[in-house]
């Protein structure tokens, strides 16, 4: 096999999801749900959790407990500010979302429920969501400048699902954390739409597709899937090849 699509063949084996599909995925143990209660505001101690286990495996990362005694005593004034923008950023986002008429998947309204609840007493289903919203939060700041802005429509091109020989422009590289699947997101426009492809972190070939980006546009055969997150629209590529 050609070394060119060695890097197309790994990513193909993952499946490709957005954001809002792992949001819509959501599921909250209501049957046995009891509330918790932590000594200081547990979204402060998970923005805690994030920045001293940072640099550790990512799965290492993710078996860590808010419920920790010792947690409380590593807050710093840092942890403070960053759960002070992140419940700026999610109030403001679902007002928007809301008042767009957006449904909100049943993440978004138990994150909904958290925001506006005492982050002292907290539902046990919710814990895992308190967990992540560090981690959410910093990939929805990396993404959102790449659209600009709340709303982005992609050209409506009628080659979309032709396989084509496209042009794609390198625009930045996300790390996606997430506890069983850890990727990298590469976005790309083409002139007109944002285009990702989206990698396992640990493929050994990852530093020759950056060797080629750093040549210039990439030239490549595929087709376009189209993507929504939230009310922005994208296109994802499935098995292509270097053109």
């Amino acid at each position: 096999m050609a070394t060119n699509n060695i890097l197309a063949q790994v990513s193909n084996r993952n499946s490709v999801r957005n954001l809002e599909d792992i949001l819509g995925s959501w599921v909250s143990d209501t049957k046995t749900d009891k509330i918790k209660e932590y000594p200081l505001d547990i979204l402060v101690m998970s923005c805690a959790m994030q920045r001293t286990t940072n640099g550790l495996p990512v799965a290492s990362r993710f078996n860590k407990s808010l419920d920790n005694p010792e947690l409380k005593d590593l807050v710093t004034d840092l942890d403070v500010q960053k759960a002070a923008n992140i419940r700026e950023y999610y109030k403001n986002k679902l007002l928007m979302l809301t008042l767009r008429d957006y449904k909100l998947t049943k993440f978004r309204n138990d994150l909904n429920k958290f925001l506006y609840s005492d982050p002292t007493k907290v539902l046990e289903s919710q814990v895992g969501l308190v967990y992540k919203l560090p981690y959410l939060y910093d990939y929805d700041q990396a993404i959102d400048p790449i659209f600009g802005s709340s709303y982005f429509t992609n050209n409506k091109d009628n080659t979309m699902t032709d396989n084509m020989t496209r042009q794609l422009s390198f625009i930045k590289k996300i790390d996606n954390h997430r506890k069983h699947n850890h990727t990298v997101e590469y976005w790309f426009h083409d002139g007109l739409n944002k285009v990702m492809l989206h990698f396992p972190v640990e493929n050994p070939l990852l530093h020759l597709l950056d060797e080629k980006i750093s040549q210039g546009p990439l030239s490549i055969n595929t087709k376009y899937y189209r993507r929504r997150k939230d009310l922005v629209e994208f296109f994802v590529c499935d098995k292509w090849s270097f053109a």
